[in-house]
């Protein structure tokens, strides 16, 4: 049973648009041996019903086939094979699930405003996250709201799209690419 399939060669849309015109620092690229590797193409990557604690993953969108990216110091959905980093290595603090950028070093969170960040020095509760398997493949990923678990998504912000965590049931399907 096949339950994650991909198309290996990345799709360009050509609109250069979205892309931030900063620079990236040169050690943020060559810390990242995936800036110039493409783990959708040849390598076949392991894919990962749901993260575990002691292992590296992509974060991919089931939907957009985008992936979870750190970039400029931004947490942003982009296409496979770009700039930035997308290597997350996955840890576990009392029960629950982290996220820590293996460039930065740091975890992914989510600020004030509930939107997705990468600044904390430390796995704490704004860093905290469930990963549950879906029966169709994939799986969602929630992150603490109070005492509520609120999905990941999309929220849009001034007519930007940003990942957030969100309430309801509008989350995104996620899979785990597990990287060595």
């Amino acid at each position: 049973m096949v339950l994650n399939t991909i198309d290996p060669k990345p799709i360009s849309d050509g609109d250069e648009s979205t892309i931030d015109p900063t620079t990236t620092p040169p050690e943020t690229i060559a810390a990242d041996p995936l800036n110039d590797y493409d783990v959708f193409s040849s390598a076949k990557p392991s894919f990962s019903l749901v993260p575990w604690p002691g292992s590296s993953f992509i974060i991919r969108s089931v939907e957009s086939g985008h992936v979870i990216t750190l970039l400029n110091g931004h947490v942003r959905l982009t296409q496979p094979g770009g700039h930035g980093c997308v290597r997350w290595e996955c840890v576990e603090t009392e029960g629950w699930l982290g996220f820590r950028n293996t460039v930065s070093g740091k975890y992914l969170g989510y600020d004030a405003k509930g939107r997705l960040r990468c600044s904390a020095e430390q796995h704490k509760k704004w860093e905290y996250f469930c990963a549950r398997a879906r029966p169709e493949g994939g799986c969602i990923l929630l992150m603490t709201h109070w005492e509520k678990l609120w999905r990941v998504g999309i929220m849009v912000e001034q007519g930007v799209e940003k990942l957030a965590k969100i309430e309801g049931s509008d989350g995104m399907m996620w899979e785990f690419a597990k990287v060595f």
